[in-house]
């Protein structure tokens, strides 16, 4: 399973360092846990970005950074996965974003901490800046990190090239509910389609509800994540539920910038959306297999075979 030619992704969202604290055992609060603690590269759009160019997609990323050391360790750990990082921007005073989480002792997220300031200072016309390179994009990327009216600007400017959403959190989903309609592809989880929706989803029919409702607005294919219950999917066409066997969960960070890659690679290189979910599943559970947030076990070829593996424990 090779891409059939050479397409590329454009990312535009958040860049930060990634720290996360995993306790030993089952976590006291308001005390010292013992655990490990680890740094790496993350942010939702660069994360994305790394999954995207590990899937044989050449992909470029347009974010902030500080004129810091953090910033430097981004760039190059960046670089070093294959990703066009010459459009990132250096901001001259506000740090490098961190994002702090803690996992408990079954590897879930507890809590987590952002700053993510610097991202707020971008501008459209950092995007004009860089039109003729998102022109030349088969698919544009975007996470709801990004300022409001920056989305705004891309889904008017860039409606001819497949716009595909992150919606990240409900709060950040928030923002954006009045421009769903404007993606083609959109991964909310059950609660943020609720929030875009107004439809409580308590089983499959309303789940199929919600999609129709997003699909009504204007996108075209639909994934509504619904943890370890699997994905619900939705075209206009085929719909229905797609979940992996159980496994033994070593992180869930990073599983949705997988699978967001896998519905890229999806779009560009295979047939419909019922191929798209299964693979961008297996790149999902890929990362669910790992301890860092992206795996250095996510490539095409790896997919292929746990794709293959899966379709021999069927028959």
């Amino acid at each position: 399973m090779t891409p059939k030619k050479k397409h590329s992704v454009f990312v535009i969202g958040g860049a930060n360092i990634d720290l996360q604290g995993s306790s030993d055992n089952p976590l006291l609060l308001k005390d010292s846990n013992p655990g490990e603690i680890s740094m790496s590269s993350g942010g939702v759009g660069r994360n994305i970005a790394e999954n995207a160019s590990r899937l044989s997609i050449p992909t470029k990323i347009f974010s902030y950074v500080g004129s810091d050391a953090l910033g430097d360790f981004l760039i190059e750990s960046t670089q070093k996965a294959n990703v066009d990082t010459s459009y990132i921007s250096r901001h001259s005073s506000l740090p490098t974003s961190q994002y702090l989480s803690v996992l408990d002792d079954n590897n879930d997220m507890l809590v987590s901490i952002s700053d993510m300031r610097i991202i707020n200072e971008m501008t459209i016309d950092d995007i004009k800046s860089h039109n003729n390179a998102l022109n030349q994009s088969s698919v544009i990327v975007i996470d709801t990190n990004i300022p409001v009216d920056v989305i705004e600007y891309i889904t008017e400017e860039f409606s001819h090239i497949p716009l595909f959403l992150d919606t990240v959190s409900i709060a950040k989903a928030a923002k954006i509910k009045h421009l769903i309609g404007k993606f083609h592809t959109v991964k909310p989880n059950r609660l943020e389609s609720e929030l875009i929706t107004g439809i409580k989803i308590t089983d499959q029919s309303s789940l199929l509800s919600a999609a129709k409702n997003m699909f009504d607005k204007g996108c075209k294919q639909i994934f509504i994540t619904l943890g370890d219950e699997g994905v619900f999917y939705y075209d206009g066409k085929d719909y229905g539920m797609f979940n992996q066997k159980k496994i033994d969960v070593v992180s869930a960070n990073g599983a949705g910038d997988a699978f967001v890659a896998g519905m890229v690679y999806g779009f560009l290189n295979l047939n419909g959306i019922k191929e798209t979910v299964k693979y961008a599943s297996a790149a999902a559970l890929i990362a669910l297999k790992s301890k860092n947030t992206i795996s250095d076990q996510l490539s095409v070829e790896n997919v292929a075979l746990l794709l293959k593996e899966q379709s021999n424990e069927a028959e």
